[in-house]
């Protein structure tokens, strides 16, 4: 369930403290290890989006006992979960990501036809959000069914970076993110508008982009053993809230990991 990379090289080094860069394949933004100061790789040049850090809170002692705490809570778990699990990996890595802030207007036109008749229907749903895009391509991580907690954000530096923490870099930039998030609204507001349309005519979003913030946020990934059979887990780094679980099933034959939200 974490994110593996390859490097690539260090031939290119940070236009503000002349460090070494350590690039991954893909990445799009490189954070200077030594200086904190990101780098567009696309031009070589700092990025100068404003960039900030939710540092984590959770220790590893911290991270095993919310493990623990959570195999305990809840009625679709094994009762005996706790005591005859055993984790077999537990690693914080601090994950890139894009807080867009923007307003979705779409205008729609379409009928109701669920009550027997062709009522036509017609007007705007507007929506301010704050969307989350993960900086990374290929990830496990529920983007969707994750809060970041932006109280807790700090200016970046690198010595909020935990000890042995792996930090990511991104693989898009905000302009990528904002291209992203259209999609993703896009087709959020088509999902809301069903309560509203059973055939649609036309519906066109316009978007004003207010802001957008980039972070690095917490994250534990740990693996469990159980019966013999491995399970994932995604901690909060900085609350130790389970932002995702596989559960072993109940049932006698066979123990089918499900996959449910925080």
């Amino acid at each position: 369930m974490g994110i593996h990379m390859v490097e690539v090289g260090q031939g290119m080094g940070c236009p503000e403290c002349g460090g070494p860069l350590k690039v991954q394949a893909g990445e799009a933004i490189v954070t200077c290890e030594y200086c904190g100061s990101d780098v567009n790789l696309a031009v070589g040049t700092k990025y100068f989006l404003k960039h900030t850090i939710i540092p984590s809170k959770i220790t590893q002692e911290g991270a095993v006992n919310a493990v623990k705490s959570w195999m305990k809570r809840g009625f679709l778990k094994p009762s005996d979960l706790a005591r005859k699990s055993k984790i077999t990996r537990l690693e914080l890595q601090f994950l890139p990501m894009f807080v867009v802030h923007v307003v979705a207007r779409t205008k729609y036109d379409g009928l109701l036809t669920r009550t027997g008749q062709n009522i036509e229907k017609k007007g705007e749903l507007v929506k301010e959000y704050y969307w989350e895009v993960l900086g990374r391509r290929a990830s496990s991580f529920p983007t969707r069914s994750y809060e970041v907690p932006l109280s807790h954000k700090v200016d970046f530096d690198t010595s909020r970076l935990e000890k042995g923490a792996k930090f990511l870099n991104s693989e898009i930039d905000e302009k990528q993110a904002e291209s992203i998030a259209k999609g993703e609204i896009e087709e959020h507001h088509k999902f809301l508008l069903k309560t509203e349309l059973d055939v649609t005519h036309s519906m066109t979003t316009t978007f004003d982009f207010k802001d957008t913030e980039f972070l690095h946020i917490p994250a534990w990934f740990v693996s469990y053993e159980y019966r013999g059979k491995i399970y994932e887990l995604i901690l909060d780094g900085a609350t130790g809230d389970d932002i995702k679980a596989e559960i072993p099933s109940m049932e006698k034959n066979g123990l089918m990991g499900k996959l449910f939200g925080a």
